[in-house]
């Protein structure tokens, strides 16, 4: 039986959490329909798991709740715009249910709810609600602590984990695997070891951590990467470490190596959700490759880039070659395309991968960054991945250059970009190359806007203000404005100032601010980040420190709730 770990505080009216009931009105040419809506809240109320083992208690939140205010917002059809359709405040104190009539039904309605509470606040969102007449509209919420940390218990058998792998994989639930689980030292050098083979999924709509148990026999990996692959509701987990050496003599300490690529895993494993099982995958990568960047396309194969030795390998080319992952491949089993010279201009590793745009074929493009040196990609710091539309026909895409004006940009590696509205993206932190790479600089964060004609251009400007360097760190948006930016390591150590800093894209003058949370957060980098529906922060694993520990802690698993989201 699966068993599903839960926060157990809920508020017990009509069986399950706070119940509130929503009334719902019909459209003119029909009856109006009073079809309540049952929304069932479940709540986090640890804080921030400090120590996974034993997480820090916060306060009961259906007893710190004073009232809340509950909204539902939608497209309204007469003036084609989204806004607020109904708003209601209530007491708690005394009070079983709030009801909110008059909500016209339609697809995609966002319910948000925000509960002011005697020592701190609460918010819980749901943004696609499809609202029926003559039924019963069963939404889940789960609160969390609204600018604050909130610790998901996890089970003793998830250990906590560095460079694990995580990914949305639809209707509010994200899927984490692998990572490294001890740092050995022996015969005077240090390493990341023992990754792990464990999966499991979290609901940001229920607060359930149900385990997945093992990728198979032999399949532990670390530094790897996570597709979701919709169209064929599969999980394509690929690449990684099974192990990778720590030198603190080196300005940057993460080691590999030439001589390393025997530790980069050459093979994938397949995820099918609906039968919730695992699979190998039937052939193999050509080369190695530690930290790959993969994305999804739009006809439902994946691209896998880069993952070589860093800052380069003299003597190997052959990262500039892609894979292509189809899951229609050998009799829809899955597998690697045959593509013949699909290669980007330069080899990258711990480069960024990250959707630009979609054409009016319907055809992806990504934007390439980094993780290269100035004179080996002979000033290009930037390419643009353009996506076939006969891929399986092995007709290949294409890279294009990128010209670079404004001002010159820093060479990092394990930097993270994070797209913006208006084809613009935030590049923060990383380790930048100056003959050789170095240890993070401060403020290293960059605007990149984004040009198609009349040739492919991107404006850079360096937006001071972040703080600490870091790498290996957490940039997420919610909004496409508002960037916020976790935790990460300098050198084998994890940062202890501007823990958790946020980004406005809409405020020209003065746009990072440390948010609440940066103090609570325990110091970690190596953690795996995810944006959730709702507009909260899923934060899995990493460490404080990178050092020899006598024990192994269960999975850090916590979720962050940025003072940016939508509120009612």
């Amino acid at each position: 039986m699966t068993k599903h770990w839960q926060d157990p505080r809920r508020l017990a009216l009509l069986g399950a959490g706070l119940t509130l009931a929503l009334g719902v009105a019909g459209c003119d040419e029909a009856p109006v329909a009073d079809a309540p809506v049952a929304v069932e809240v479940t709540a986090l109320a640890g804080t921030s798991c400090g120590d996974p083992n034993a997480p820090n208690v916060g306060v009961d939140p259906f007893a710190d709740i004073g009232s809340l205010t509950i909204a539902v917002r939608g497209l309204d059809p007469d003036k084609g715009i989204v806004e607020t359709l109904v708003r209601e405040s209530a007491s708690l104190r005394g009070a079983t249910s709030l009801r909110v009539r008059n909500v016209p039904e339609g697809p995609d309605r966002e319910v948000i709810l925000f509960a002011d509470g005697a020592s701190q606040d609460w918010y819980a969102n749901h943004p696609s609600v499809d609202i029926q007449r003559n039924t019963d509209n069963v939404v889940s919420l789960l609160l969390t602590r609204y600018g604050g940390l909130s610790c998901v218990p996890a089970p003793a058998t998830i250990p906590n984990v560095v460079f694990p792998a995580a990914v949305d994989i639809g209707h509010g639930r994200v899927m984490v695997s692998g990572g490294f689980t001890e740092v050995v030292a022996a015969g005077g050098a240090t390493k990341l070891a023992s990754p792990s083979s464990a999966a499991f999924i979290f609901d940001s709509q229920t607060g359930a951590l149900t385990p997945l148990g093992s990728m198979g026999d032999g399949q532990g990996r670390a530094a790897h990467a996570m597709v979701y692959l919709p169209s064929a509701q599969q999980v394509l987990i690929v690449g990684g470490l099974m192990e990778m050496r720590l030198d603190e003599a080196r300005a940057f300490p993460y080691v590999f190596d030439p001589e390393d690529k025997g530790h980069a895993r050459t093979d994938y494993v397949i995820y099918d959700i609906a039968a919730n099982t695992f699979r190998a995958g039937l052939d193999e990568m050509k080369l190695g490759r530690a930290f790959p960047r993969a994305h999804a396309l739009s006809d439902g194969t994946a691209v896998i880039t880069g993952g070589g030795p860093w800052p380069f390998d003299p003597d190997e080319t052959d990262y500039v070659e892609v894979d292509i992952y189809d899951p229609e491949d050998n009799d829809l089993q899955g597998g690697l395309l045959d593509v013949k010279h699909l290669e980007s201009f330069y080899s990258r590793a711990g480069h960024s991968l990250t959707y630009l745009r979609s054409t009016e074929e319907g055809l992806s493009q990504l934007l390439v960054w980094g993780g290269t040196t100035p004179a080996r990609s002979v000033g290009h710091p930037a390419e643009v991945f353009r996506q076939s539309g006969r891929q399986r026909d092995l007709v290949n895409g294409t890279f294009a250059e990128v010209v670079i004006v404004g001002e010159p940009p820093a060479y990092t590696y394990f930097h993270e970009t994070t797209r913006l509205t208006g084809e613009r993206f935030l590049v923060t932190g990383g380790a930048a190359f100056d003959d050789g790479i170095n240890a993070p600089r401060p403020d290293e964060a960059w605007l990149l806007t984004y040009v198609e004609e009349p040739v492919p251009t991107i404006q850079v400007q360096k937006v001071p203000g972040l703080g600490v360097g870091r790498v290996f760190h957490s940039a997420l948006s919610h909004d496409l404005v508002n960037v916020s930016v976790i935790g990460g390591l300098m050198g084998l150590d994890a940062i202890t100032s501007d823990k958790v800093m946020r980004f406005d894209l809409s405020e020209q003058l003065n746009p990072w601010q440390v948010e609440s949370a940066n103090e609570a957060f325990a110091p970690r980098g190596g953690q795996a980040g995810v944006m959730q529906l709702g507009g909260t922060i899923l934060l899995v694993g990493g460490e404080g420190s990178m050092r020899p520990q006598e024990t192994i802690q269960r999975a850090s698993v916590e979720v962050f709730t940025p003072t940016s989201v939508t509120l009612p």
